[in-house]
């Protein structure tokens, strides 16, 4: 229209006259209504129901910013320019397979959207001039209609065969162009959510230039870029050629994404094209989306951790040194309980000379199962020192899962005070002698000490940890995995000779083993808290404000009991958080009430932790740093290959803390560890993929996203338990929240909330439900919700979601029935207009076949029964009862329909 208009203004400017129209928009009009219910629209009808036909995927690109309830339709514009000479490169492309130089840019397009989101089947929209006839030429008035293009891009295809698929689709929605959009939306009924468009998220538009052709003497037209300030669409790709290239604008919604993340996604593109016109049969996963300088910069630049640790030792040689250096000093306390190096030393000697007597051995695996005890300490170092690996069993492990490590980790013996432990096979017990008296410390040390070249190579450990399956798996760590860990974590815990550090963690989780190793090889003290005192936060603070501890690692469950104790703080305390997701309300907490706080991450298979960064109260986004000492962190797609920034991908590590695998468990070894891989040009000999979803910023940090394993997909929207979980732990009254999915009374998947209160102020459902409907989308709203004293943890202090109660009956059920006047009332409207004998209070509007015709006519018939509900309404409240209960809370009611 408005190349039209501007020919029109030109021919009249140059004192020309306009030729008659052969017809009106009022005429092409009327044809179009005429038509609406003609076979040709019911053809194209079939068409496009078939294309459309089943779960629609909805785009799930990662965001700079959560997802709001609503879209505000917030954009900006970011340009980029495909050069003559690329577009050329393109063009020949495009004649090799008969497809338009468009084609081949959504092709491009879809495949950087399919590298960024990890989705293999993707739906993007596209305008169409709609002049299909001559005579609509001279029109001015909207013709354009929208259409629908769906493509799989899975199998990881070709370049060209994507092409191949994407030209097969456009050209059957070019034939099938005539039926209206808003027609083919009101038939399929997809989801409805106020914070996405429905069917697609993006879009990609090619543009006809009107300028060039037009010029008068004594006037000159140029065009100017317009930035609209607005986006229809989480992203828009514009496309016009020009000057033998291509314009090119993102445009973006600036409630979803920063100006940087598009930026990186235009390079992208042109990088992809780039590869393209070289490597058209190469797959799309191999083509490259970045640039060498940010290749290398993600790759090499932010992965440059080498540094010096006494790689040939192990830990017990590097304690033994400590104890040479430190013989008086305190190694560890417990209650009052107390123990120097030396005599640690000596009674970790002696049940070593004990374990040596049943053949203990290089590799061979010996399950302790002891008490939080100074005792404990000194038979771990016992195993090191016999040449064997530790099995830590909890005292409150259940029997069958003690029987099943027992037999699983072949066990040569337990080390235990009960005598009768030793499982269904009779595994040999060893009770552990007493304390040695001081007779014992004159003996020489040397004497019952392992040594050898290949000592820091032998395993240290074995820790079991459950996968998804539930079963336990054994997890092989060597001990320069260990020494690597602590010569990294000694600058961030400034942990020296007579420092202390207070140990909470199970034996079990293998966290503990850094709050037990790393003091005691820098002359250090564990203070080894009691089992009662990790599990109550009063005594836990009580704990730390009575002794000198400088720092201490704890679970974010952990540190959230403490701080709900009333805990102050102590303003010397280096605090470590790790093994669940930090939230940022815990973050703020903890950074205010210690001198440093570290958010820390890593798989147990990669030897405690991987990564640290350092939280400041307020920080925008909980990140989990950046890797530590001689470790490597890549974010991969599903090849394998490295994702560019800003885009999703799955956390692989590579570095010394790498485990040797899983213990009788090849396959899953095979799985999860990859051997001799090149990732971008890196190479590295060993390699974990964690499972997590992860991205990077612009700092080299990454932000963790959830595990692939716990995205849930409910209505066709990909769902990460997570970002409810932190939502709904920002609720001034919640203290903690766990949310899981539940099979609903209809078979569905439901949502399901657990949440802790923070203080006695009674949490009404309907009151969090408020509350999360207007800070997440629709699809991330619970439908149950159910109050507890405390969430269920595991042994290692993660939520135990396994344990968690079903929840009772739903809190807004009201049955089908109508029960309420303004029930009733908007029942018999809904009924009357949806042209049905009768709706339910919990039927959805839009599965009933309800759009924005009904939604117009719903509006003017309540209002005749004084009932004021807005558009907006039908979207935030889908069922008669959500919107009756929001009308009675406004202080609207209803009288009886017909009284």
């Amino acid at each position: 229209s408005l190349g039209v208009f501007l020919r029109e203004l030109f021919t009249i400017y140059r004192g020309d006259m306009l030729t008659p129209l052969p017809m009106q928009y009022a005429d092409f009009a009327a044809e179009q209504r005429r038509s609406v219910d003609g076979p040709q629209l019911q053809e194209q009808l079939r068409y496009w129901k078939e294309r459309l036909a089943g779960e629609l995927p909805v785009l799930d690109l990662a965001t700079d910013h959560p997802r709001p309830a609503r879209q505000t339709f917030a954009g900006a514009a970011h340009r980029f320019r495909v050069s003559a000479a690329l577009t050329d490169g393109i063009r020949r492309i495009g004649r090799a397979e008969d497809a338009t130089l468009f084609m081949v840019l959504v092709a491009a397009f879809k495949t950087v959207l399919c590298r960024y989101s990890g989705q293999q089947e993707l739906v993007i929209g596209t305008a169409i001039a709609g002049r299909l006839h001559r005579e609509s030429a001279g029109l001015i008035g909207p013709f354009i209609n929208t259409l629908a293009l769906r493509t799989n891009l899975s199998g990881d295809p070709t370049f060209t065969e994507v092409l191949r698929r994407v030209r097969e689709v456009a050209l059957g929605a070019y034939a099938h162009q005539d039926l209206p959009f808003e027609q083919l939306v009101s038939v399929l009924r997809p989801p409805r959510d106020l914070s996405r468009t429905p069917v697609f998220q993006a879009m990609c538009i090619q543009q006809t230039p009107v300028l060039p052709s037009l010029s008068t003497p004594g006037l000159t037209l140029r065009q100017l870029p317009l930035d609209r300030g607005a986006s229809q669409f989480d992203l828009t790709l514009i496309v016009t050629e020009s000057d033998g290239g291509v314009d090119a604008v993102f445009e973006y919604n600036t409630d979803l994404f920063d100006a940087t993340t598009l930026t990186g996604m235009s390079e992208a593109l042109l990088r992809l094209l780039e590869d393209v016109t070289s490597h058209p049969e190469w797959p799309i996963s191999s083509l490259a989306v970045m640039s060498p300088g940010t290749s290398d910069r993600l790759l090499r630049e932010f992965n440059q951790t080498t540094s010096s640790y006494p790689n040939d030792h192990s830990l017990h040689q590097l304690f033994e040194a400590q104890v040479i250096r430190t013989p008086k000093q305190i190694a560890v306390t417990c209650g009052e309980d107390t123990i120097t190096y030396e005599a640690l030393d000596a009674w970790a000697n002696q049940v070593a000379l004990e374990l040596r007597q049943h053949g203990v051995g290089p590799d061979l695996r010996i399950a302790v199962q002891l008490e939080r005890s100074v005792e404990l300490i000194a038979c771990l170092l016992a195993v090191l020192k016999a040449g064997g690996a530790y099995v830590p069993i909890d005292c409150a492990c259940p029997p069958k899962r003690r029987d099943f490590i027992l037999d699983d980790a072949d066990v040569r013996v337990l080390v235990s005070r009960q005598a009768g432990e030793g499982g269904e096979r009779g595994v040999p017990v060893l009770v552990p002698h007493g304390r040695p008296d001081g007779a014992s410390l004159e003996q020489p040390r040397r004497a019952t000490r392992s040594s050898g070249e290949n000592a820091a190579r032998q395993l240290a450990y074995v820790i079991y940890t459950s996968g998804s399956t539930g079963q336990p798996k054994g997890v092989l760590i060597e001990h320069r995995s260990v020494v690597n860990l602590i010569w990294a974590m000694r600058p961030i815990l400034e942990i020296g000779e007579g420092d202390a550090l207070l140990a909470v963690t199970s034996v079990a989780f293998d966290i503990a083993a850094l709050e037990i190793f790393l003091p005691l090889l820098v002359g250090g003290t564990v203070v080894l808290a009691a089992e009662s005192v990790t599990r109550d936060g009063g005594a836990l603070a009580a704990a730390l404000d009575g002794s000198q501890v400088r720092a201490m690692q704890a679970t974010p469950a952990t540190w959230r009991m403490l701080v709900n104790s009333g805990w102050e703080g102590r303003p010397g305390l280096v605090a470590l958080c790790g093994g669940e997701a930090m939230s940022a309300g815990l973050a703020d907490a903890l950074s205010t009430r210690t001198a440093a706080l570290w958010n820390v991450y890593g798989p147990t298979e990669t030897t405690i932790w991987s990564t640290a960064g350092r939280m400041t109260r307020g920080q925008s986004q909980v990140t989990i740093g950046r890797p530590l000492a001689n470790t490597r962190l890549y974010i991969v797609d599903r090849h394998h290959q490295p994702v560019p920034r800003g885009a999703v991908g799955e956390l692989a590590i590579g570095g010394d803390g790498v485990a040797r695998g899983y213990l009788n468990r090849p396959a899953l070894t095979n799985a999860a560890f990859l051997s001799n891989i090149a990732i971008g040009g890196q190479q590295e000999d060993r390699l974990f993929l964690t499972g997590d979803r992860a991205r990077y910023l612009e700092d080299g940090s990454v932000v963790l996203l959830g595990r692939f394993d716990d995205q849930v997909k409910i209505n066709g929207y990909r769902i990460e338990l997570g970002e409810i979980e932190t939502t709904l732990g920002r609720h001034p009254h919640i203290r903690e929240a766990a949310v899981v999915v539940r099979a609903g009374a209809g078979g569905e998947r439901v949502l399901v909330a657990y949440y802790v209160p923070a203080d006695t102020m009674s949490l009404a459902p309907n009151a969090l439900r408020d509350y999360l409907r207007g800070v997440l989308p629709a699809c991330m709203v619970p439908t149950r919700y159910v109050p507890l004293e405390r969430l269920p943890l595991t042994t290692s202090g993660k939520v135990d979601r396994q344990t968690l109660p079903e929840p009772g009956a739903v809190p807004i059920d009201t049955g089908g029935v109508p029960r309420t006047p303004t029930e009733i009332t908007l029942a018999s409207i809904y009924a009357e207009v949806l042209g049905l004998d009768r709706v339910g209070v919990e039927d959805n509007f839009f599965e009933l076949g309800g759009g924005s015709l009904q939604i117009i006519e719903i509006i003017a018939r309540c209002r005749s029964h004084e009932l004021t509900v807005l558009p907006e309404h039908f979207f935030e409240y889908q069922t008669i009862a959500t919107l009756a209960e929001y009308l009675a809370r406004d202080g609207r009611t209803a009288v009886l329909a017909g009284a």
